[in-house]
This record gives C-alpha cells, sequence and structure tokens, in this order.
C-alpha cells in the first residue's frame, strides 16, 4: 500500500462538532485547517438558534459550515425556508447535509429529505453543495428498493438543478460494506461523490453505544468480536484499517465514486482531528498488517 495514497484520501476530510462540544473549543482554527468542512449535527437537545450560532462562528474563524438539515426534526417547509434563511444570511452557509433522521415520529409534516430537496428551498438560499444520506449496511426501517429509489431522485435533483450533490454514509467500521455498497448501487450512486463515514478516535464502548444507537449492521459485529472484553471495550479505538483498505481500493479503483472521509467524533473534536492531521501530514508509518503506526 502507498503510504501517499493514504494522505491523499484523507486531505480533504471533513468533521462534526456538537454545539455542546463547539463551547470548549477556544478557537476551530488552532486545530483543523481553514476551509475544512465542519457539520453541525441536529441532535435533540440543540436548538436552531444554536446551530446558527455556531455555523456563524465557523465561518467568522474560517471554517465552511455545514449544518444537518434533519427533516423528521422541521414541523414544516416554512420552517426550512426561515432556517435556511439564516443559516444562509447570518452565518453565510453555503452548504448543508439533508437527511431525514431516524426519528419514528416526524415534528410534523416533513418524512423525508426528498421532500426538503425538492421544495426548492436550496435553490432560493444559494445553496449548492448538498450532502445527501447513504447506507451502505441498509437501514432497519427502510428497505432496498426505497434506497435505490432514493438515490436516483438525488441524482435526479442533481442533473435538474446542477447542484453538487454527494453522498455522506453512515458511519462504519471497516472498509467491506463500503465497497460492496459501491459495486451494488453502482447506477443508482450515478456520478455522485462519496464520502465515506468514519468514527473518529473513541474508546471502543462509546463506538458500541453510537453503533446500537444507530443501528448499524454487520461491521458492527465484528467490531464487538474484538472488542468483546471489558478492558478492551477502554481501550481507544482508531479506523486506521478502515482507512487504509479504502484507500487502496481507491488507488485500485480510479472510476471508484470514493471522494474521502467524514469523522463522526464521538469520542471528541480535537482527538480526531489531530489525528487526522498527522495522517495529512505523513506522520506515520504503514506496518505490516495493515495498520498505522503514530509514534
Amino acid at each position: 500500500m502507498n503510504k501517499l495514497a493514504v494522505q491523499e484520501f484523507v486531505r480533504n476530510y471533513s468533521i462534526e462538532t456538537t454545539v455542546q462540544e463547539a463551547d470548549r473549543i477556544e478557537r476551530f482554527s488552532d486545530v483543523v485547517e481553514p476551509g475544512t468542512r465542519v457539520y453541525i449535527p441536529h441532535t435533540p437537545h440543540t436548538g436552531f438558534s444554536e446551530m446558527v450560532a455556531v455555523a456563524a462562528r465557523l465561518r467568522k474563524e474560517g471554517m465552511a459550515p455545514v449544518p444537518h438539515i434533519v427533516a423528521r426534526r422541521i414541523p414544516t417547509l416554512a420552517m426550512v425556508d426561515s432556517l435556511l434563511g439564516m443559516f444562509s444570511g447570518d452565518a453565510g452557509v453555503e452548504q448543508v447535509l439533508v437527511v431525514a433522521g431516524d426519528i419514528a415520529t416526524p415534528a410534523g409534516e416533513l418524512e423525508s429529505s426528498l421532500q426538503v430537496l425538492e421544495s426548492g428551498l436550496l435553490e432560493k438560499h444559494k445553496i449548492q453543495s448538498v450532502g445527501v444520506a447513504g447506507h451502505p449496511e441498509g437501514h432497519r426501517d427502510v428497505g432496498d428498493a426505497a434506497l435505490r429509489d432514493a438515490l436516483r431522485r438525488k441524482n435526479a435533483y442533481a442533473e435538474r438543478t446542477r447542484a453538487n450533490v454527494y453522498v455522506v454514509t453512515q458511519f462504519i467500521f471497516s472498509a467491506d460494506p463500503v465497497i460492496e455498497w459501491e459495486r451494488s448501487f453502482r447506477e443508482e450512486i450515478g456520478r455522485l461523490p462519496v464520502t465515506a463515514g468514519l468514527p473518529g478516535l473513541a474508546t471502543a464502548r462509546t463506538l458500541l453505544k453510537y453503533a446500537m444507537d444507530c443501528g448499524v449492521g454487520a461491521s458492527l459485529q465484528a467490531f464487538s468480536k474484538r472488542y468483546a472484553s471489558i478492558t478492551k471495550l477502554l481501550t481507544v479505538s482508531a479506523p486506521d484499517e478502515t482507512i487504509i483498505a479504502l484507500a487502496d481500493y481507491k488507488s485500485r479503483n480510479p472510476a471508484s465514486r470514493l471522494a474521502g472521509v467524514h469523522f463522526f467524533t464521538f469520542g471528541g473534536f480535537k482527538r480526531s482531528a489531530l489525528w487526522a492531521n498527522r495522517i495529512v501530514a505523513g506522520d506515520f508509518e504503514l506496518t505490516d498488517d495493515g495498520l498505522l503506526q503514530m509514534e
């Protein structure tokens, strides 16, 4: 495996911060490079005004804020309109991640991300870069046929509006689900770039908790077996094997739509960002057993 290929695959990584975590970070520019895409999740206890404030702060500090628009958390399209207006007007947001949200009972009339995409509101507020969800390990509440249809419609939206639409996958614990999903869904993915969602650095116990909440599939089973003992649950896990495998696959398959990685920071923003920065800088060695070795 080529070390440079690993660096290039991670180079333009994106990462996320919650509103609560942002309060603990003195300056984002001290942790990540200017222009880094920093996603802002809409968690259950996060208000719209808080998200707008974090987005404005990120823009002021030279980052590219990417707020989540979670359809099932927003009662009406009128409220989506208002929220996008605040993001674009008050925080200079030019990019969003639009997802349905794993919420059993919607807050109002919105049930899917397609309702937001097809409303015309993103174009109204000049949002030209739009992330959408990908599910390499399936979705516990949505069947395969529906997932395929949704990707086709998202491609159609991209063609119709000329927006920069890309896919961000659910977080996975190994490369195999992403690779197999891309092969199986090649026609539905079409020309959309794919960003692989990976858990950043965190203890195995923390990752298992979030994985079970989010319904991650087969890769979770393999991860669980690896950290079966109580002692190992406290071990800090890094997605190095997954990164190496994906970078290797991309280098051997130039036509792949894989375009990079996004880090879910369950174990802390700074910890994951500094680790990723070392990969980009080449401050590592590749071991014979497919890991990244850092001193």
